[in-house]
């Protein structure tokens, strides 16, 4: 197989309970860096990056999970499965982890010694190709090795598949949409039928000079599309707001609106306009003109 350059990533990712200087004890995840090439380093706003061949020497990282650690400085020390650890140096990365727990960077041969390790800790090999119709080849070959090649988009597809499908994550979202579904389907309903009440008498007085049924109804059905387009149209754009703003001020916030995700939040619209619409027009055709005016 060739390419034109290939690196294996021999960095063990742990999690293990560290004991801060305070005698508390909180999980970080220990990521170990090949010790030449430092390939996978993060990118340093304090100290120099050279200090992680120092004995004992641990970089942290300064994301949402940094104040667990007690918010060390430079020079902070803590203990490790039984090792002293040193803090030499912050960072900063793309992106925080997922679970709430502090990272710390060292060197790889420093994480294995620190940190009890099963053998085949490699977990992927990164494999730079040539060109684009090297791809195939490079999947054929590695597929007779017994394992499994995948380019970058395909990587990322199916690492997003793994948290919606295989941890809790995906049904949280799920819960989310159907709560939020539920409860605008709700509102959106009691709303428009307390409009049609309030206007019953109006409805009656147009069915008594001769309105038909229809004319009301699609009446109802235009005030009900409205209402949902431009509250569709106004909740895209406060969305949008929001994620433009928050990109702007938090560096490794991800988030992204697809065109699936706008598709679907249409149809929960015209579901929620077609349920509330239904309500008020069984109320509008059920009305008599004799009851309005006797009333």
């Amino acid at each position: 197989m060739r390419c034109a350059a290939s690196t294996a990533s021999s960095t063990p990712c742990r999690c293990f309970p560290a004991k801060l200087a305070s005698g508390t004890y909180q999980s970080v995840t220990v990521i170990g860096v090949d010790d030449t090439s430092l390939f996978g380093r993060p990118e340093l706003i304090d100290g120099k990056i050279e200090d992680i061949y120092a004995e004992n020497g641990f970089i942290v990282v300064k994301d949402a999970e940094f104040p667990k650690l007690a918010n060390p400085s430079l020079g902070t020390e803590f203990e490790l499965n039984d090792h002293r650890g040193k803090i030499v140096g912050i960072a900063r990365v793309a992106s925080g982890g997922l679970f709430g727990v502090p990272t710390l960077y060292t060197t790889y041969k420093r994480a294995i010694q620190y940190i009890p390790s099963p053998r085949f800790t490699v977990s992927y090999i990164l494999v730079e190709p040539k060109d684009e119709t090297a791809i195939a080849h490079i999947k054929q070959q590695v597929g007779l090795l017994g394992y499994e090649a995948l380019t970058k988009d395909e990587f990322i597809e199916k690492t997003s598949n793994f948290y919606k499908y295989q941890t809790g994550m995906g049904t949280t979202i799920l819960l989310m949409t159907a709560i939020s579904f539920i409860v605008g389907l709700s509102i959106s309903g009691q709303t428009f039928y307390t409009f049609i009440l309030e206007n019953l008498d109006k409805f009656g007085a147009l069915k008594a000079i001769g309105a038909k049924g229809y004319e009301l109804v699609y009446m109802i059905l235009f005030q009900a599309s409205f209402t949902a387009l431009t509250g569709f149209g106004l909740g895209i754009g406060l969305c949008t707001l929001v994620i433009a703003t928050a990109k702007a001020k938090i560096p490794d916030y991800a988030a992204i609106v697809t065109f699936t995700n706008l598709a679907l939040a249409f149809v929960m619209v015209l579901i929620i306009a077609a349920v509330s619409s239904y309500i008020g027009v069984r109320k509008v055709l059920k009305i008599e003109p004799f009851d309005i005016f006797r009333g």
